[in-house]
């Protein structure tokens, strides 16, 4: 195999959680008296964790108050607490990409912004999470992407260095996170990210299917 190990994002890679997490942020902006933001809108907002994500949406006045926005942050926690597999789905062919790394014995891990307790639920909701060397999510005392430091860690738990490391997500954020890193990045054209800037780096693979992933590898 060229490459020996994969990091994967959750939101918009493994998962589709655009409605449960726009949801959770219009619980807040209901709390607040604002207009809600429409899935679409929603998608645009997702992938720098939840306090950006909130902070996206707010008026400005508002997002630049950082009690206000500590105030925010803990209300769409709360409110994302409550939905966190509601609606969230693997994408399709997900389940059956993750069987077959397994038979190929290439292992694989996540790296996300996602709150950590929130992204182990949902791997632990929607997949078999022991079939992951490792989960980690956005924590207090580490780096959010695309500094590299989490990802890092996670290749090293799998025991693959970076160059043979695969970084697949489905962002700008997730393209600089697989650069910073070392690794070879893979793009999903199915996520919340815009397909022609992801298509515009001429050094990140793109695919659009999970499937593709498997002839990728080798």
């Amino acid at each position: 195999m060229r490459y020996k190990g994969i990091v994967f994002d959750l939101d918009g890679t493994l998962v589709n959680s655009l409605e449960d997490l726009t949801d959770a942020c219009n619980d807040v902006m209901d709390s607040y008296r604002l207009p809600k933001k429409t899935y679409e809108e929603g998608r645009k907002l997702i992938g720098r964790g939840l306090r950006n994500l909130i902070k996206g949406a707010l008026p400005k006045a508002m997002a630049d108050d950082e009690l206000v926005l500590d105030e925010a942050e803990r209300r769409i926690k709360a409110a994302y607490a409550k939905r966190y597999t509601n609606k969230t789905r693997p994408y399709p062919g997900i389940v059956p990409l993750l069987e077959t790394l397994k038979a190929k014995k290439i292992p694989f891990g996540v790296c996300t912004n996602k709150p950590d307790d929130a992204a182990k639920m949902v791997v632990g909701a929607l997949f078999d999470a022991r079939d992951f060397v490792d989960i980690r999510g956005q924590r207090n005392d580490k780096p959010r992407k695309p500094d590299p430091e989490q990802t890092l860690e996670v290749a090293a738990q799998m025991g693959v260095k970076p160059e043979d490391c695969l970084y697949v997500g489905d962002s700008s954020i997730d393209y600089e996170t697989g650069k910073n890193a070392g690794m070879q990045p893979v793009l999903c054209l199915w996520g919340f990210g815009d397909k022609k800037q992801m298509i515009a780096y001429g050094d990140a693979a793109c695919i659009q299917e999970a499937g593709e992933l498997t002839a990728f590898i080798s």
